[in-house]
């Protein structure tokens, strides 16, 4: 089988987007070509049968100019590696534009879209498209008949516990992701001071940069609430970092924090718990997991009080609890959120619109 990935950025090193290179080879395992157009193209590190085409985004392209380069791309790789389906991943966009050209030579769209919002865009996609998928029902809120849930993929190769850790681990906090408001960083500063008023020497690592000028300010109002609590030391900012990186970061750190109003699961979570971490979320996708295997402990109360309290209360255990919540949470992954089991889940989502596609047209 022959696919087409529609991708948005595909960056080995990118932070937040690094792990698509890790699904275009688990994908290209299983397939026999795998051919990508982004949006935008870094640090290229992919399986010999991958060829990756950019429109040019990197360049600084224009809206039109990277249009014309899409719509070249789509019409002469179609033509010339006998595509036979599409793989769309968070691009609805490039879904609804290649659509013309997929149902001219026959080749059937499977999108993936996780995300709580539901733009114009997405709606226009799911019309369009054969088949969605998304991690969990939190990421896909747009009534579907024709979307299938099918978890997250991470690879547990490579994000997996420490084999020694420091006499700082316990109580080192790490946080993945983009700095900004939505990510209520501002409460997991306040929750590290409201336990070392305890006693405890607990620190904060968070990796991750912002991105837009809102961001930009949030991050200063940060480092002015840091240092009116008196946590420049406490609060490390470690800024973004490749992505190859980021799997030594959750092994510094025995909790991780996520206290983002995002609906859809979120990955770091995941990735977090594969590596060893604790995680202490209120990601709503996380809450409905953690009811589901009897883990809402992890879950804490609204504020940084509840943070703090949170917190408090996994430290308090005895190690060998944390031990064995810590194998318990990388199992959970490891079953139900691998890279593999994705793999093989998306596989089987393209050959079967395959072909359906194909008994449609007999």
């Amino acid at each position: 089988m022959n696919v087409l990935v529609l991708n948005i950025r595909t960056d080995a090193d990118d932070t937040a987007l690094g792990f698509t290179t890790a699904w275009i080879n688990g994908l290209a395992k299983r397939c026999r070509r795998i051919t990508v157009i982004t949006m935008y193209a870094g640090h290229i590190d992919v399986a010999a049968n991958v060829d990756v085409y950019s429109i040019g985004k990197e360049r600084g392209y224009s809206r039109v100019r990277k249009l014309f380069a899409f719509y070249w791309l789509a019409l002469t790789l179609g033509r010339r590696d006998s595509i036979d389906v599409c793989f769309a991943h968070m691009t609805p966009l490039l879904a609804t534009l290649f659509s013309p050209i997929g149902k001219a030579r026959h080749i059937p769209t499977l999108l993936w879209y996780a995300h709580k919002s539901v733009p114009l865009t997405l709606r226009v996609a799911h019309l369009l498209v054969d088949r969605c998928v998304a991690s969990t029902p939190e990421g896909f809120r747009l009534p579907s008949r024709k979307t299938f849930f099918v978890g997250q993929g991470i690879d547990t190769a490579v994000f997996r516990p420490p084999h020694a850790t420091t006499s700082h681990y316990e109580t080192t906090w790490m946080s993945v992701g983009r700095i900004a408001p939505i990510k209520n960083v501002h409460e997991m500063i306040q929750s590290v001071a409201l336990v070392r008023r305890l006693g405890v020497d607990v620190r904060l690592v968070l990796v991750g940069d912002a991105i837009t000028d809102e961001d930009h300010a949030y991050r200063l109002s940060l480092q002015y609430l840091c240092r009116d609590l008196r946590l420049e030391s406490a609060v490390e900012f470690q800024g973004a970092i490749p992505f190859r990186d980021v799997p030594i970061c959750y092994r510094q750190a025995g909790l991780f924090l996520n206290l983002s109003d995002s609906g859809s699961l979120d990955k770091a979570i995941l990735e977090s718990m594969a590596s060893g971490c604790i995680p202490v979320s209120r990601n709503e996708a996380f809450q409905q997991l953690a009811v589901e295997h009897g883990l809402g402990e992890l879950i804490p109360r609204p504020g940084p009080e509840g943070v703090a309290e949170c917190v408090s209360a996994l430290l308090g255990l005895d190690i060998r609890l944390r031990r064995r919540l810590r194998r318990r949470l990388r199992q959970i992954v490891v079953s139900e959120h691998s890279l593999d089991t994705l793999a093989d889940r998306m596989v089987d989502h393209l050959r079967a619109i395959q072909s359906s596609h194909r008994d449609h047209l007999r």
